[in-house]
C-alpha cells in the first residue's frame, strides 16, 4: 500500500506526488530531481519569450507511451481518495485538484502552490483555537475557465465534513470530532473564505508540521462549481463522473477503454505549462513562470547555495497514453517490442530482466532508492485471535528469517528493513529493539526455540511442543496449540499476498512466512491474491476486520508522518482510516498527538523514535524489506533528471517534463 495525502498521499504500494507532475506552474510543480555530487556547473534554462511559449504550448506533438500492469479502479478523485486507495488509480488520475503548498524534490523543501506565501505561524485566537490566514494567488483557473479561489477549499472541507468522507479525506482534513464520552479530539474546526482569495483555517489546538504544513497545507482542493451538483450524499458523490471533471493541469481525459488503455490529451486552452526550476544541493529551490497566460510566479525557498541543476517544464507531448498489460512480464515484452516508452512499475524491474532489456538496444537502465517498504500486517483487533495476541506476533516476527530469504533466495535483490523509516531517511531511522533485535543473527533452530519460548512465557499451551532437529531441517511443529486463555487455534488461516506475476518477491516471502508459522503449529496458507482484491478486503466496510495476515507495501511522503496515520487508534480502517491492523495503544496515541504538535523536524524525530520503540514491542506490522528500484526507458526519451528518491514511476514518469525525441 501507499499513502496519499493532499495532492500526493495515501496511495497503495507507492505513494509520491502525482498532481505535482502536471500542476507545473504551482509549488507542486517542483518536480523530483537529485543533484549529482560531481556536478560543478549550472545548466541554464533556455531563454524563451512568453509569446514563444504560448505558441509552442498550443499544440505540442507526440505521444508519451506508458505501460501499466493493473487496471485503475475509476476516474473520480473523491472515490480515489475515499475508498479506492489504489496506486494504479492514482497513476492514471487526471489532475482534478490543487493544494495550498507543495514539496520540491529531491530537497523536500516546502514551497508555495496555490498560496501566494508560505504561512508557517498561527494566530492564537485567545479562545483555545489557532488560525492560519493564507492569501491565494489570483488568476489560476480550472480547465473550463472557472477561477480557482478560496471558495473551492471551503467547499471541499465542508463536503468532507458533511458527507462523512473516509480514507485519505480524513487525513487531508483532520476534523475535530466529539467522542462518545463527550471529549473533542484535536483537529480542524473550520475553514472560511475571508474573501475570494484569502482563506482562514482554524484548529482547536496549535498544530505542528504534520497537521498544518504537510497536512491541511497540502490537502486536495477540488472545483466547487462542478462537484457541488453531486453532494446530495456520499454515495452519489463517489459515483459521479470524474472523466469530465475540470482539471488543474495541462491534460484532460481522452480515450478511456476499461481493461485496455487510457489517454490524457493536451488541453489547448490550458494555462498550466512552462516554468523554470533550479534546485540547489543544499536544499534550496527557485521557480519562475511567465508564460503569458498564467499568473506570473517567482519564488525562492531554502538554502540557495551549492551545485545546481535546472530545467524547463513542458508539456512537450500532446498525449499521454497508458496501455494495460496482464503483468510485469507482459509489460516489459511490450517495452522491448517498442510499444511503450516506459513501464510504470512501483515494484522496480526484476533484476533477471535487466540484461535482456539492455541487450535489446536503445534502452537506458537506472536505479534509485525507495522511500517506502513492504510489510506483513497482523489483524490486532479484539476477537482476531491469534493475531490479536502480542506474544503470537512476536513469535512469528522472530521465526521469520528475513535475511535468509534476502540472501539465500533473492540473492540480495532487496534490503532488510525493520522499522518505519526507510534507510534513505537516515536522520529518522530508530535503533532496533525488542524481539527483532534479540532474534537478529540467530540460526533457524535458535529462532524456533526463541519463538516457542515467547509463546510459553506468554501463557500459551500445547499438547506437545515439538522439537527442532537442528541445522536446516524443518521443526517438528507443536500440536494442540492453545492461547493463554485456552483459545483453540483457527484452521486454514490465509496470508494474502500479491501473486508471482505481480510481485515475485512478496509472493516468495509469503511462502516462507507461512511455512515458518506452520513450524510453530499454526495452520496458515499463503494465498496469492490480486493487489486490488487485498485492498478491498482490508479497507472494505464489511471485510476490514475479517482477515489474519496480508502483505502489501507503502510508499511514503516527504514528511514521514505515516508513523501516526498507520497506527493511531482513531484511524482504524473500519472507521475509514488507514490503520489496517486496527492497532490501539493509548501510550502510542499520546505520542502521536505530540508528534502532530511538533513544530520542528528535530523535535518530531525524538518523538518518532519513542513511537518506534513501542511498535518494535507490539508489532502490528512485521516490516520486511525496502527494494532498490530499477527502471528502464527507451533511449529516445529525455527526462529532466533520473536520480530521484522513490524512482520515476512514483512520479508517473514525469509527463509534464518528458521529451519524446524522434
Amino acid at each position: 500500500m501507499s499513502n496519499y495525502k493532499g495532492s500526493a498521499r495515501w496511495k497503495f504500494v507507492v505513494l509520491f506526488s502525482i498532481f505535482a507532475l502536471v500542476v507545473v506552474a504551482c509549488g507542486d510543480a517542483a518536480e523530483e530531481v537529485e543533484v549529482e555530487e560531481e556536478a560543478t556547473e549550472t545548466t541554464e534554462a533556455p531563454a524563451t519569450t512568453a509569446a514563444e511559449v504560448v505558441e509552442e504550448s498550443s499544440a505540442p506533438e507526440g505521444t508519451f507511451k506508458l505501460g501499466i500492469f493493473s487496471d485503475p479502479q475509476g476516474f473520480n478523485i473523491w472515490d480515489a481518495l475515499d475508498v479506492q486507495q489504489d496506486f494504479w488509480t492514482y497513476a492514471t488520475l487526471s489532475p482534478q485538484s490543487v493544494t495550498l503548498f507543495g514539496t520540491n524534490y529531491p530537497t523536500y523543501t516546502l514551497v508555495t502552490s496555490l498560496a501566494s506565501e508560505l504561512v508557517e505561524t498561527s494566530t492564537d485566537n485567545g479562545d483555545g483555537t489557532f488560525s492560519y490566514t493564507v492569501p491565494l494567488t489570483q488568476g489560476w483557473e480550472w480547465s473550463d475557465g472557472e477561477a480557482i479561489d478560496a471558495n473551492d477549499m471551503v467547499f471541499t472541507y465542508e463536503t468532507v465534513r458533511d458527507l462523512g468522507m473516509l480514507g485519505a479525506w480524513t487525513y487531508n482534513y483532520p476534523l475535530a470530532t466529539e467522542g462518545e464520552d463527550g471529549t473533542v479530539s484535536e483537529g480542524l474546526t473550520n475553514i472560511e473564505a475571508i474573501d475570494d482569495y484569502t482563506v482562514k483555517i482554524t484548529f482547536n489546538f496549535d498544530p505542528g508540521l504534520s497537521i498544518w504544513q504537510y497536512g491541511v497545507g497540502t490537502a486536495s482542493i477540488v472545483a466547487e462549481h462542478y462537484w457541488s451538483q453531486f453532494t446530495a450524499d456520499r454515495e452519489t458523490l463517489l459515483a459521479a463522473p470524474g472523466d469530465v471533471a475540470p482539471t488543474a493541469g495541462p491534460w484532460e481525459y481522452g480515450t478511456l477503454e476499461s481493461g485496455a488503455f487510457y489517454t490524457w490529451e493536451y488541453d489547448s486552452d490550458t494555462m498550466w505549462f512552462g516554468g523554470d526550476t533550479t534546485v540547489y544541493a543544499n536544499g534550496g529551490v527557485s521557480y519562475n513562470l511567465d508564460n503569458g497566460v498564467a499568473p506570473v510566479i517567482s519564488y525562492e525557498f531554502g538554502d540557495l547555495s551549492g551545485d545546481t541543476i535546472s530545467w524547463t517544464d513542458g508539456p512537450f507531448v500532446g498525449t499521454v497514453e497508458f496501455s494495460l498489460y496482464g503483468d510485469q512480464d507482459a509489460a516489459y515484452i511490450a517495452f522491448q517490442a517498442g510499444e511503450v516508452d516506459f513501464v510504470i512499475n512501483p515494484l522496480g524491474l526484476k533484476r533477471n530482466a535487466v540484461e535482456s532489456l539492455i541487450s535489446a538496444g536503445d534502452v537506458e537502465v537506472i536505479t534509485n532508492q525507495s522511500n517506502g517498504y513492504r510489510y506483513m500486517a497482523f489483524n490486532t483487533r479484539e476477537g482476531a485471535f491469534p493475531t490479536s495476541n502480542k506474544e503470537f506476533r512476536q513469535a512469528v516476527s522472530c521465526i521469520v528469517d528475513k535475511q535468509f530469504v534476502i540472501d539465500s533466495v533473492l540473492a540480495g535483490a532487496v534490503l532488510n528493513m525493520d522499522g518505519q523509516m526507510p534507510p534513505a531517511l537516515t536522520s529518522w531511522v530508530a535503533p532496533v529493539t525488542g524481539v527483532l533485535a534479540e532474534c537478529d543473527g540467530l540460526s533457524a533452530e535458535e529462532r524456533w526455540n526463541k519463538s516457542i519460548g515467547i509463546l510459553q512465557d506468554g501463557g500459551w499451551s500445547a499438547d506437545s511442543w515439538g522439537e527442532h532437529p537442528g541445522g536446516a531441517e524443518r521443526a517438528v511443529a507443536p500440536t494442540g496449540l492453545k492461547g493463554p486463555n485456552g483459545e483453540t487455534m483457527p484452521s486454514d488461516m490465509l496470508l494474502y499476498a500479491p501473486g508471482p506475476g505481480y510481485d515475485p518477491i512478496r509472493s516468495t516471502f509469503s511462502l516462507f512466512a507461512a511455512d515458518w508459522m506452520q513450524q510453530l503449529g499454526v495452520d496458515v496458507i499463503a494465498r496469492p491474491t490480486g493487489f486490488s482484491v487485498i485492498v478491498d478486503i482490508i479497507l472494505g466496510e464489511e471485510t476490514c476486520d475479517d482477515w489474519y495476515f496480508y502483505m502489501l507495501g507503502w510508499g511514503l511522503t516527504p514528511y514521514p508522518d505515516h508513523i501516526v496515520d498507520f497506527f493511531q487508534s482513531d484511524g482504524d480502517a473500519c472507521a475509514g482510516g488507514i490503520n489496517t491492523p486496527g492497532y490501539s495503544n493509548p501510550e502510542y496515541d499520546a505520542l502521536a498527538a505530540e508528534f502532530n504538535a511538533a513544530k520542528t523536524v528535530s523535535e518530531a524525530q525524538v518523538i518518532a523514535n519513542q513511537m518506534e520503540a513501542i511498535l518494535f514491542d507490539d508489532l502490528p506490522y512485521l516490516v520486511l524489506f525496502t527494494p532498490p528500484l530499477i527502471e528502464a526507458y527507451r533511449s529516445n526519451i529525455e527526462f529532466p533528471f533520473t536520480e530521484v528518491l522513490g524512482a520515476l514511476s512514483n512520479l508517473t514518469g514525469l509527463p509534464g517534463s518528458v521529451k519524446v525525441n524522434d
